[in-house]
């Protein structure tokens, strides 16, 4: 994996840092490379329950690093000119199919294709200082993911956040809904194990399936719904991990899930 990402594991948590803070860990091929490492690296350790992405240094990500796209091929940027969003698509794991938890730790600043990326992980820590926005409509510049937006934010909210020039602070961010926490800059990364810690007391497989089916189902008629919910949720009780979250229940004590 690019020295760009970092990866690195505490028992059941993934932790992955963006590594290229004298650039404010703004994103290039390397970064984009290393993003689909560690998903993928994620997605595929089966001992590896939930993930934290967060960056080093002063920046959580501030999107891509333009100074780059001067120097790309024809064919990269004709790519690179379909949006952040549409390469980042790669990257991240809604696009991977993974619906394994995932906590985005906002260090800093949050722009544009960073933006993106807290807006595709499940769950957000944000620190006090932290900055927020997306960016690219001030420099013409199209975001692959500005239909994603709405899903985490109200229509005014998701307007505001994207045609006002202005970056939102944590507490901002944290009124609209789009974190789930605020804390001082050095308890951030506590925090975020101590939601991580939280999540591992659930059984795995259905911490997944209820998170597919929010996803999946997400503005869909009552009866789709509801159907497309029982066909993923419907082995969960046929599981050896139901069997002991039942005993453990009737025997007051915490279960120890396998996932399986």
């Amino acid at each position: 994996m690019a020295d760009e990402v970092l990866y690195e594991r505490r028992g059941r948590i993934a932790i992955i840092t963006l590594n290229r803070p004298e650039k404010l860990n703004a994103l290039n091929a390397a970064v984009f490379q290393g993003l689909a490492d560690a998903w993928t690296r994620y997605r595929d350790e089966e001992d590896a329950w939930v993930a934290i992405l967060t960056g080093n240094g002063r920046a959580f990500c501030v999107g891509a690093d333009l100074s780059m796209m001067s120097d790309m091929s024809a064919a990269a940027r004709g790519e690179q000119t379909t949006g952040e969003g549409q390469i980042g698509r790669i990257v991240t794991p809604r696009n991977l199919n993974i619906y394994k938890p995932t906590i985005a730790a906002i260090n800093g600043y949050a722009l544009a294709g960073g933006f993106w990326m807290a807006t595709d992980c499940h769950l957000a820590v944000a620190a006090e200082e932290a900055e927020m926005g997306i960016t690219e409509p001030r420099w013409n510049l199209p975001g692959g993911w500005a239909a994603d937006v709405t899903r985490h934010l109200n229509m005014r909210h998701a307007i505001e956040v994207t045609i006002v020039p202005r970056r939102i602070s944590a507490q901002r961010a944290y009124e609209m809904g789009f974190v789930n926490w605020v804390v001082p800059r050095e308890q951030l990364m506590d925090k975020a194990l101590e939601v991580a810690e939280a999540i591992l007391e659930n059984a795995p497989a259905a911490v997944r399936a209820y998170i597919e089916t929010f996803y999946r189902t997400y503005n869909l008629p009552y009866d789709e719904a509801m159907s497309i919910a029982n066909e993923i949720q419907g082995d969960l009780l046929g599981m050896e991990d139901a069997r002991e979250g039942t005993r453990a229940f009737m025997e007051k004590r915490k279960p120890e899930f396998k996932n399986r």
